[in-house]
């Protein structure tokens, strides 16, 4: 028996979320949800699917707008296949089925492809050496598995790409060998890759495992523990400073510096810059999959004004724009610029000036405040030109204050 959510109407239609036993699916449009739907009538944590055993119960997450099913506010629904519920803008179908799988056999191994939505099939599964032991997270364009690597006997981080039956077999090979060649970077505050590959019709990589939690958690627990020490976000910014100064040298543009990218070490607090390798393969081929042209993609609330206008127009000072974004998010509970309609959220962030994070925390440093704000500066020319420049500032105020940004 196979469970899923399907969604039947809004800017999102077609896209597909699997269910599974213990499992709790949560519907929103921030990076703190399982779905990131593109939806700007929808809560950033709408409501949650949870599933158990034979019960799935739909639960609202006192969103603004409500959880509907029919035109009633529902705060808590058993969901019987056939129901539909409407989350904003985004109309919604639970449905109880038994697809037909198809097997490819790779190097003598059966590989189950599963439908649209169905990585976690993949469960149990080994590509290359590396067995996919669970799910770490869910994105638009594939999923990220907690893996063991039985070669080396260590965990990993393996991301699966969702296959697209529009991609030949030789776009496939080139994206495959455009992210090799990122294997010999190797740096402290970047995730490392350890191997990638095309196994049936999968494109995969291996990285380095993080123990700890991302900046996306560390903004959500804002409201419940207290503001951040500013201490604590300078070391963010070093750490991550230091990530795109290797970037930079290396000629590559993230385009997606966001709270969910940056990884905190639970054992060090050291900060780790993910998904480097991925941005890398996608200047050759496989683009489509992953970004397309005139689309925005992340969380717009952490995009540069200049890739508002034209997704397609960044550099690194795009990138310093959206970790003064991550920073000032940090600092404050919140990002530079919200709102409930994306049309307004993306003039703001092209005309508005954001208000100084002392506003909401007295105890921020002066100079550290200047430099999120010069960070967030609309015209890339404002800011800082190369990370190397950030870093120098920020080192300036560790030197002033005593602080030290290594473990």
């Amino acid at each position: 028996m196979e469970r899923q959510i399907v969604v039947i109407a809004g800017p999102e239609t077609g896209r597909t979320f699997a269910l599974h036993d213990g499992q709790t699916l949560v519907i929103g449009r921030g990076q703190a949800s399982d779905t990131q739907i593109a939806d700007a009538a929808m809560s950033r944590v709408h409501c949650r699917v949870v599933v158990a055993g034979d019960k799935v119960t739909l639960v609202d997450a006192s969103s603004s707008s409500g959880t509907l099913m029919g035109n009633q506010r529902i705060d808590q629904q058993e969901l019987r296949s056939g129901d539909v519920f409407r989350v904003g803008d985004t109309q919604f179908r639970f449905e109880v089925h038994r697809p037909q799988e198809s097997t490819t056999m790779v190097r003598d191994r059966p590989v189950v492809t599963p439908a649209a939505g169905g990585l976690e099939k993949l469960l149990g599964q080994t590509f290359a050496n590396y067995r996919l032991d669970s799910v770490l997270a869910r994105g638009s364009n594939g999923v990220v598995f907690k893996g063991t690597d039985t070669q080396n006997n260590r965990a990993v981080a393996v991301k699966v790409l969702t296959p697209d039956p529009t991609n030949t077999e030789e776009q496939k090979e080139r994206f495959v060998r455009a992210m090799k060649t990122m294997l010999p970077i190797k740096h402290p505050n970047i995730v490392q890759l350890y191997n990638a590959g095309k196994t049936g019709p999968y494109c995969w990589s291996a990285m380095e495992y993080v123990d700890g939690e991302s900046m996306t958690q560390v903004i959500a627990r804002i409201g419940i523990e207290g503001m951040l020490d500013w201490r604590d976000v300078w070391r963010v910014a070093v750490h991550v400073g230091r990530a795109l100064e290797e970037a930079f040298h290396n000629k590559i543009i993230h385009r997606n510096v966001t709270p969910a990218n940056i990884l905190r070490r639970k054992a060090d607090k050291v900060c780790l810059l993910g998904d480097l390798i991925l941005a890398k393969a996608l200047e050759g081929t496989l683009a489509r999959q992953v970004t397309q042209q005139g689309q925005v993609l992340g969380d717009v609330a952490y995009l540069a004004p200049e890739r508002i206008l034209d997704s397609a127009r960044s550099d690194s000072r795009s990138d310093m724009y959206s970790l003064g974004a991550t920073l000032y998010a940090l600092l404050t509970g919140r990002a530079p610029f919200e709102s409930k309609s994306l049309l307004e959220l993306m003039r703001m962030i092209r005309e508005a000036e954001p208000v100084r994070p002392k506003k909401y925390q007295l105890a921020i440093d002066d100079l550290f405040q200047d430099v999120v704000i010069k960070l967030l500066a609309k015209r890339p020319e404002d800011r800082f030109q190369t990370p190397i420049e950030l870093l120098r500032d920020l080192n300036r105020i560790g030197t002033f204050k005593s602080l030290s940004a290594d473990p």
